[in-house]
This record gives C-alpha cells, sequence and structure tokens, in this order.
C-alpha cells in the first residue's frame, strides 16, 4: 500500500467489495449511461480505486455516480475520474469525491473492521 502525505486514511480491502457505477456527466454536458459492475479496491474519505472492465475513455472531463455498501451501509458517490490505467484485462480508475464524504467513509470503514475482527 502507498503512503499518501495529504491523505489521513486509505483502506486497502482484501476482498474488494462489488460496486455499480455509471456516467453522469462528459465535460460540462450530463449524460445517462446504462449501470456497469465494478469493484471498489480501495477507499479513503476523499475518494477511492475502482476496477471494472469497461474502458471509461478519458479524452474528456468524466464524472461517475458509484453504488457500493460497506459493512452493510449502502454508499453512494458522485466522484471526477483522475486517472485511469489498464490491469491484467481490468481498468482501474481513480475517483475524486465531489461532496464531502468523510464522516460517512469513516464510519462504515469502522463498522467493517469491527464485523471483520469479530
Amino acid at each position: 500500500m502507498r503512503y499518501r502525505r495529504k491523505e489521513t486514511l486509505r483502506y486497502t480491502f482484501g476482498d474488494p467489495r462489488p460496486a455499480n457505477f455509471k456516467i453522469t456527466k462528459i465535460d460540462s454536458r450530463t449524460v445517462s449511461t446504462s449501470m456497469g459492475k465494478a469493484e471498489v479496491l480501495d477507499i479513503s474519505p476523499g475518494g477511492m480505486k475502482l476496477s471494472t472492465e469497461v474502458n471509461v475513455p478519458l479524452t474528456m472531463k468524466v464524472q461517475l455516480l458509484v453504488q457500493t455498501t460497506i459493512a452493510d451501509i449502502p454508499l453512494t458517490f458522485t466522484a471526477d475520474v483522475m486517472w485511469s490505467k489498464e490491469v491484467d484485462g481490468f481498468y482501474h480508475y481513480g475517483l475524486q469525491f465531489i461532496e464531502d464524504q468523510g464522516e460517512t467513509v469513516i464510519q462504515a470503514l469502522k463498522k467493517y473492521r469491527k464485523q471483520e475482527s469479530e
């Protein structure tokens, strides 16, 4: 796990969490695609790393809506795609949340860790 000085917390899942996502905006144009399957590889209060088989072209600014569940807490995020990388036939995307999700993510991760240790 890479340490990021400006990031207070980044949790990498041993078993990635299933998620669904769709593109909601390309540049300043609102769009609505169908939902695609993905996995959350890691998460922090400011963003997440998402893995999917879907190649999202990043020639323009892309915004996603991501839905996942952590420790029985349903979570929905709107995020900008900051970077992408192809890894073993999958596409990894670095997402930065648009709204402040810090407290929600921290509470979900605390519950997740507690459930894991039981």
